[in-house]
């Protein structure tokens, strides 16, 4: 700033005053501190105190059910991980406790002070100060060297320099993209720019180097919530993942509504394709041959979205896709045999069992759409857990063509079942013979 302000003096023709600024400029070119950029090995002694191995260990057996890392915030006794790092502990917590294990060996008991379920976020507690927080920074450019710190396979401290790529932009989770080789147990460590500042927490991998990181500024708006609260601890953690996955689903599927959507030919009708850019649509056609007895187009789309809950349990994704059938060799009841018993149906897209979800209970009914008679099928499972979500598959056909068929699935797991029904009423609005 001081430099910023002496180029801002005027010019003059008075040598003396030259040689003054001149000299006065150099002195504070000579005496301002130069930040040099960090390497791996500053980046170890910087942060060896601050990362920690968070472990989630049976109560009866003391041994570890699962690890992962996690680092100090804010004050030296608040820690910060990935949600699915303690989602053992949070989904039995009669059966599970947390610890953190430090690099010198020293362990410790900590508490669930709140959650992000959405960004896969959760802020624990230690009895007492146990590592110099980190500090935050943007996002750097594209191209820039990160350094990835955590306990990978549960061999200890550890770095894994890198190259930040970019947001991902076409995907829900905003992702940070990073070309480094995370691996298991390195989830909820953080990711360090080259001045050492944490841009990002470790999330997930996908092998040879295609690795992703939830960008900080949401730890940092969970950290604001937990200051408010003077560090107090959620009072039931159970119930605060409730609310915020149908909040969650709320909200998506309100913007998913507000989007200028995009159209694609199927058969002889125009449907929605992307809703979003964040929507990938595959073709799903079968090749035609000659002895085929029916002809059948399709596509598929899906958000590739998934919030993890547990081990065997995730929700967030939606799918839809499309058949048109039509043939000339095949009476109508052995047509409607041989396509629509066999395409008007969907399956889950999770793991959920009896434990986790009621029954299905289903509805059909007849509607028109785009002045065409259509059967739609609608069927809902609820969460036992999660209050206000539930699982709901959509099936609609098209009657009265004795040889045209169009079928429309929507399946939405883990959502809140009126935000489901509005993107639903939206599609078939949408639905359209070709002109």
């Amino acid at each position: 700033m001081i430099i910023y302000t002496y180029f801002l003096l005027p010019i003059t023709t008075n040598h003396v005053t030259q040689r003054v600024l001149i000299t006065l400029l150099g002195f504070i070119l000579l005496t301002t501190p130069v930040f040099a950029k960090m390497n791996s090995e500053d980046i170890y002694v910087e942060t060896e105190n601050s990362v920690f191995q968070i472990r989630v260990v049976h109560d009866q057996t003391e041994k570890k059910s699962s690890i992962g890392s996690g680092f100090t915030v804010v004050q030296g006794n608040i820690i910060a991980t990935n949600y699915h790092v303690i989602s053992g502990y949070i989904d039995a917590p009669d059966q599970y406790k947390l610890e953190y294990l430090s690099r010198s060996g020293k362990k410790g008991h900590l508490k669930v002070i709140d959650i992000d379920i959405t960004h896969d976020l959760a802020v624990l507690k230690a009895e007492e100060d146990i590592g110099e927080p980190l500090e935050f920074a943007e996002i750097p450019e594209e191209g820039a060297r990160i350094f990835s710190l955590g306990n990978p396979l549960n061999l200890g401290f550890s770095i894994i320099e890198g190259v930040n790529n970019g947001i991902r932009t076409n995907s829900e989770e905003k992702y940070i993209h990073v070309s480094a080789s995370l691996n298991p147990g390195m989830s909820g460590g953080p990711t360090l720019n080259e001045d050492g500042k944490v841009i990002g927490i470790n999330v997930a991998t996908q092998g040879n180097e295609l690795s992703f990181l939830v960008a900080a500024n949401h730890l940092k708006s969970l950290l604001d919530r937990v200051k408010e609260r003077e560090f107090k601890a959620i009072i039931d953690v159970q119930d605060t993942v409730s609310d915020q996955l149908v909040i969650n689903s709320q909200n998506r599927l309100h913007r998913i509504m507000q989007n200028e959507w995009g159209t694609s030919k199927i058969g002889e009708l125009i449907v929605p394709s992307l809703l979003s850019t964040s929507y990938h649509c595959w073709d799903a056609s079968q090749p035609q041959k000659a002895e085929d007895l029916f002809k059948l187009t399709s596509s598929h789309c899906t958000n590739n979205y998934n919030i993890f809950l547990n081990s065997n349990l995730d929700v967030g994704g939606i799918s839809y896709e499309y058949h048109w059938v039509e043939s000339d060799g095949l009476i109508p009841a052995r047509f409607y045999r041989a396509t629509y018993v066999t395409m008007n149906s969907s399956v889950p897209a999770n793991n959920a069992g009896a434990d986790d979800v009621t029954n299905f209970s289903c509805i059909t009914r007849f509607v028109k759409i785009a002045g065409t008679d259509f059967k739609a099928s609608i069927c809902r499972r609820d969460y036992h857990k999660y209050v206000g979500l539930s699982d709901i598959l959509i099936t609609m056909a098209m009657v009265g063509k004795d040889r045209k068929g169009f079928i429309f699935n929507l399946d939405l797991v883990g959502s809140d079942f009126d935000s489901a029904m509005g993107l639903f009423e939206k599609m078939t609005q949408k639905i359209q013979w070709q002109k």
